[in-house]
């Protein structure tokens, strides 16, 4: 009996240390990528959305503006405000975009369904200042 419970204590501290060892190993891994990716991470822009006047959300999106905007990273940052800021439970469209290198402006038609795309949302993004303006009715 005594011989069963030695047996049973080191099977569980031979566990118990498997499992230590594989933690750390897995841990230290994670670490080593993590620092491989950082010199190929996208970069992440923060921007103020400044919400009917009355709230402001932040509003992070994966984009480098410093080296000319793209119609696809307008439509990212309008879109990524647009859901931050309405939810992404609504029926939306993007209407209008123009922008360049200092200015994105949006136009977005809204509703709780497709029968419903009466409301709107106007957006000025000023990459200067890193603020937008949304202005949405309810």
């Amino acid at each position: 009996m005594k011989l069963r419970k030695k047996l049973l204590v080191v099977a569980m501290m031979i566990v118990i240390a498997t499992s230590f060892v594989a933690y750390a190993w897995t841990s230290r891994d994670e670490g080593t990528r993590a620092e491989k990716n950082q010199g190929t991470s996208p970069d992440v822009t923060e921007f103020k959305a400044v919400v009917n006047g009355m709230r402001i959300v932040d509003v992070f999106v994966c984009v480098n503006i410093s080296d000319g905007l793209t119609e696809k990273e307008a439509e990212l940052i309008v879109g990524t405000t647009f859901i931050l800021v309405m939810g992404d439970h609504l029926t939306h469209q993007l209407d209008s975009l123009t922008f360049n290198d200092t200015q994105i402006k949006a136009h977005y038609t809204w509703g709780h369904g497709a029968n419903d795309l009466g409301h709107i949302c106007d957006m000025t993004a000023d990459l200067t200042t890193l603020q937008i303006t949304v202005n949405h009715c309810f």
